[in-house]
């Protein structure tokens, strides 16, 4: 059960009722908003009353989320170089009318118009640069998830790569896993453990002592520091 919430500073709320959960518990997210699960037995009016106590500090953590977002978003410009996994990619002026991508082995080229201003263009530049995280992607990702997955003794059902800034990768209750076309964007290495990861959730649907037993073996003890390289990455963009 759940009921959307209007609030006069942050918008829509989704207001969400779980049974198991013991208290209200406030999600905020900075692309997908607020969320509150609140146990069967609360009501609605007890979860805006409790939005309305703790106003300012939702304010304050959306500030630092926001601050956080904004330096990791990449920006653009002509000296921007953008690393991933197969390739560097570049942007060039040029006498085109319109925005080129020219791919090679270990490069990538983004010309658009040399009299164009970047700040109107960079949108559409960020959109040719998901071309090629998704080429790439499609290239990388689906034999790399094989070689692993033969490697450590795991069935998986199918791939599916995504564009999305909520998660690097899941697994389903189907054993259908998912990565985030913006691990090109991290190293071979971080690739490997996020794909190490969701297999693991193969065996272990949740993230408790068993799963991190695991996942550590997987990656030959090296969980804590291959998870602290990962934070230094953003699926924001």
């Amino acid at each position: 059960m759940q009921k959307i919430y209007k609030h006069h500073l942050f918008g829509e709320i989704l207001i969400k009722k779980r049974a198991g959960s013991s208290r209200i518990r406030v999600a905020i997210n900075p692309r997908k908003g607020i969320s509150v699960t609140i146990p069967l037995l609360t009501s609605y009016s007890a979860a805006v009353s409790f939005i309305d106590e703790i106003e300012e500090k939702i304010v304050k953590v959306m500030a630092k989320q926001n601050e956080k977002m904004s330096k990791k978003m990449v920006e653009i410009t002509p000296d921007t170089v953008i690393k991933t996994v197969c390739r560097e990619i570049s942007f060039k002026p040029s006498d085109r009318a319109e925005i080129k991508v020219v791919l090679y082995n270990n490069a990538a080229i983004i010309e658009y118009p040399i009299n164009a201003d970047l700040s109107e263009l960079e949108p559409f530049l960020k959109e040719a640069v998901i071309k090629i995280l998704r080429h790439e992607a499609k290239e990388f990702l689906p034999k790399r998830l094989k070689e692993l997955a033969d490697k450590h003794g795991f069935t998986y059902n199918r791939l599916a790569l995504k564009n999305n800034s909520s998660n690097w990768g899941s697994c389903s209750g189907k054993n259908n896993i998912n990565l985030n076309i913006h691990l090109m964007r991290t190293s071979a290495e971080i690739c490997d453990f996020v794909i190490l990861h969701e297999l693991a959730h193969l065996r272990h649907r949740n993230h408790g002592d068993e799963f991190h037993r695991l996942l550590n073996s997987l990656c030959g003890g090296r969980e804590r520091e291959l998870s602290a390289k990962l934070r230094k990455y953003s699926t924001f963009f």
